[in-house]
């Protein structure tokens, strides 16, 4: 993919991990000829449906702590919180897009992943929150993936199914190629780095009074 050619620093790293997190993975149900329904990413541990709002957060904790060993309850004294929390978050009785900020920092520690990416996995966060909703958000994205489409040096890595992609995804690759080739693309979006870096001045002059 186009995508694995950009630059490997520190941010672009936590960028990846949010990527690669919600690609699924084979499971190990019935091959052709037998009996039963094939099994979803991981189904022996998760039962919910990839269609769940905040999916790709419970899947890559809990292939975390199948990796590591961790039982739910171990995880849950280690993070802090309830068992039950995990509990139902795996069952779906309680989504990952309505966890409160503790919980969700915790899981950021624990993960070593940026809070943002977090928020964005748990679908607390989406890329669209970035962008005026003034801004005729899905024509400009069509012609960014045109302008993409035209470099000489980058059109020919583009997948050829993008079109056919989530508009989340093809926001995704407008957003990396645009941080890779230092370029803007679409009007109206606002570089949360840059953000950040702005407040952080801010509250530096003007501490917050707590």
């Amino acid at each position: 993919m186009w995508g694995e050619n950009l630059d490997q620093g520190n941010d672009d790293k936590g960028l990846r991990k949010v990527i690669e997190a919600g690609i699924r993975k084979s499971g190990s149900g019935p091959k052709d000829g037998q009996k039963g329904k094939p099994k979803g990413p991981r189904s022996d541990y998760l039962q919910i449906e990839p269609e769940t709002p905040g999916y790709k957060l419970i899947q890559v904790i809990f292939e975390r702590a199948v990796s590591e060993g961790l039982a739910s309850t171990d995880l849950a004294e280690h993070l802090g919180i309830a068992p039950s929390t995990l509990s139902h978050l795996k069952t779906g009785r309680r989504l990952a897009s309505s966890l409160g900020r503790d919980v969700i920092e915790k899981f950021a520690e624990w993960l070593n992943y940026p809070v943002l990416a977090v928020l964005i996995l748990a679908e607390q966060v989406r890329l669209e929150d970035f962008y005026s909703p003034r801004n005729d958000l899905d024509r400009a994205i069509d012609r960014a993936l045109q302008f993409m489409a035209d470099d000489p040096e980058w059109g020919g890595m583009m997948p050829k199914d993008i079109e056919g992609a989530s508009t989340h995804m093809k926001l995704w690759s407008v957003w990396m190629y645009e941080r890779a080739t230092k370029t803007r693309l679409i009007p109206g979006g606002i570089d949360y780095l840059d953000l950040l870096k702005s407040m952080d001045e801010f509250r530096g002059e003007y501490p917050s009074q707590k």
